[in-house]
């Protein structure tokens, strides 16, 4: 039966395999993404890997990172501050990845077959 017709409410850190809350935030934040092997769960050793929503907000991130580096490639005449913010726009891109598949979003099974 499925968790939400029995009303049980789900974790963003149980483990899609055998439920069990066995993630923290630290632990789903390096899952990574759906084309990477995951992390084993503790209990089953089952692979976890973050959504197809982490996906698309990666996406939408490293689009705007691009747009950021570009922008400091061609509007910043200095060329130790256009490293500076080039450097400041992948850190931040690392952070808010991070983030999000930290407290956003459940992990789901891993989809590589040799994970």
């Amino acid at each position: 039966m499925n968790d939400a017709v029995r009303g049980v409410t789900r974790s963003i850190y149980d483990c899609p395999h055998c439920g069990e809350k066995t993630f923290n935030p630290l632990t789903k934040a390096l899952a990574g993404p759906m084309n990477s092997k995951g992390r084993a769960c503790k209990a089953c050793g089952g692979k976890c890997v973050n959504g197809q929503a982490s996906a698309v907000i990666r996406m939408i991130l490293s689009l705007l990172m691009g747009a950021a580096v570009l922008a400091c490639i061609l509007w910043i005449e200095s060329t130790v501050t256009a490293m500076l913010c080039i450097l400041g726009a992948v850190l931040l891109y690392v952070l808010l990845t991070g983030l999000v598949n930290a407290f956003f979003f459940p992990l789901i099974k891993a989809v590589r077959r040799d994970a």
